[in-house]
């Protein structure tokens, strides 16, 4: 009887240890994971006298877009990049100001609603 009583705590003990354990649970469930989407780099070449110019920069800094402004009257450093990228774009139509570049990308005085549509992908 001694034996029993030993052999069935021990049974008991196996018994507590294999009710308490845990195993991992999988994580079924698919992690969200947000990527901010990157600010496009714009680049706005012009003149701070072309009416144009004023237009477009105020319209776009009421809607707080972030951009660098290179006037190609005032740098002839600004207006040999600018006709560097141009050529390189292969544009041939009538350069009026402004020219905007966007990731890389020459839009040669665009509306501003086009100029939003593009910056918003």
């Amino acid at each position: 009887m001694k034996y029993s009583s030993i052999a069935s705590f021990f049974i008991l003990i196996i018994i507590a240890f294999l009710a308490c354990e845990t195993k991992p649970q999988k994580n079924t469930e698919a992690a969200e994971v947000v990527i901010p989407k990157a600010e496009p780099v714009i680049m706005v070449y012009g003149s701070e006298n072309c009416d144009h110019c004023i237009a477009f920069r105020k319209s776009v800094d009421a809607l707080d877009v972030k951009y660098t402004f290179k006037d190609v009257e005032a740098s002839e450093t600004y207006y040999n990049e600018l006709v560097q990228k141009i050529q390189e774009a292969e544009y041939k139509g009538y350069v009026s100001f402004p020219v905007v570049e966007i990731d890389g990308k020459i839009y040669v005085k665009p509306e501003l609603d086009e100029f939003m549509k593009i910056i918003s992908q």
